[in-house]
């Protein structure tokens, strides 16, 4: 890369830190004149237009609409850039500049005393904090959240990803567990950052395990890797309310018309907590082996991996 080129992608980046687009555009523009097969310069201009376009439309929309669309495009975006080698400088900045604007939009935002809307834009001011860096500040945020509003998965794993990233790791496992066992599907891969959560992630996405249904697995095989290993006592009424579930999947399964592909992995992890439960208080072998056999039903294949 020609000493131009460097010098442009560096100008670049420090406008789209502040998302002045359109002057990043044509710094690389200028820049590719003399230096057409410059990848990183190509593909600069590729993600400016995308982003153009989309910080145009803003301006019509209230303040927490604005982070939604930011937070919204980001995954588009991610998908995006999977694809393509391009610059880490180039994405760096472009991480920096769409969350700093998406934290400022939140910070504006107004919640009406309604207590799902303020966790959901304190979640989200949180969310911004852990992809500035900023992890301490992310988690007061989501504390806060979980406080207005608790038990709410996406919550909990944002909180279990910024322990992840601050090494306090027993904490993280326990609240990744909690938030897939809460409710998998709200959980945004797109916005995780810990290797604790993606290396499980992309384990079981090499399973062959996609969209939804990666979501459950998981779950599943985060206990039978040993990811998920911390274990933590139920109250009575939680005990219940996993016994009512598990009767509910059970009875789920036997009808063709639902979705097994969703139902099994689920159920294997009710299954799992349960085993758990009867473990820490000390139930003794036959309820264990019950639940056991069960699984052993339920699927022999991952039986046998959870049993080795």
């Amino acid at each position: 890369m020609s000493v131009q080129s460097e010098e442009a992608i560096s100008l670049a980046c420090k406008n789209i830190e502040v998302c002045n687009i359109a002057n990043a555009v044509s710094v690389l523009q200028d820049s590719l004149v003399a230096d057409l097969e410059n990848n990183s310069l190509l593909l600069g201009v590729k993600y400016c237009n995308f982003w153009n376009d989309i910080l145009n439309g803003l301006s019509s929309l209230s303040f927490f609409e604005q982070g939604e669309v930011l937070l919204g495009q980001w995954k588009q975006f991610s998908v995006l850039i999977k694809e393509e080698n391009c610059s880490e400088s180039i994405l760096y900045s472009f991480r920096k500049g769409i969350f700093s604007l998406a934290l400022e939009c939140y910070s504006k935002a107004n919640d009406e005393k309604d207590a799902r809307l303020k966790s959901e834009i304190l979640r989200k001011i949180g969310l911004c904090y852990k992809k500035l860096g900023s992890f301490e500040v992310a988690l007061q945020y989501l504390q806060d959240a979980n406080v207005t509003l608790a038990g709410q998965a996406a919550v909990i794993a944002e909180m279990a990803d910024c322990y992840a990233l601050c090494g306090e790791t027993k904490t993280a496992k326990m609240l990744f567990k909690e938030a897939f066992y809460t409710d998998a599907q709200k959980i945004e891969f797109c916005f995780l950052d810990s290797p604790l959560i993606l290396v499980l992630v992309d384990k079981v996405q090499a399973m062959g395990y996609t969209g939804a249904v990666l979501q459950e697995w998981v779950a599943v095989y985060g206990v039978v890797f040993g990811v998920f290993n911390v274990k933590r006592v139920l109250r009575s009424q939680e005990v219940l309310r996993l016994k009512q579930e598990i009767y509910a999947k059970e009875s789920e399964l036997k009808d063709p018309s639902n979705n097994r592909e969703l139902i099994l992995p689920r159920l294997a992890n009710l299954y799992f907590w349960l085993l758990d439960h009867y473990s820490l208080a000390k139930e003794g072998a036959a309820k264990i082996n019950e639940v056991l056999l069960k699984l052993k039903i339920l699927d022999a294949d991952l039986y046998k991996k959870f049993a080795n």
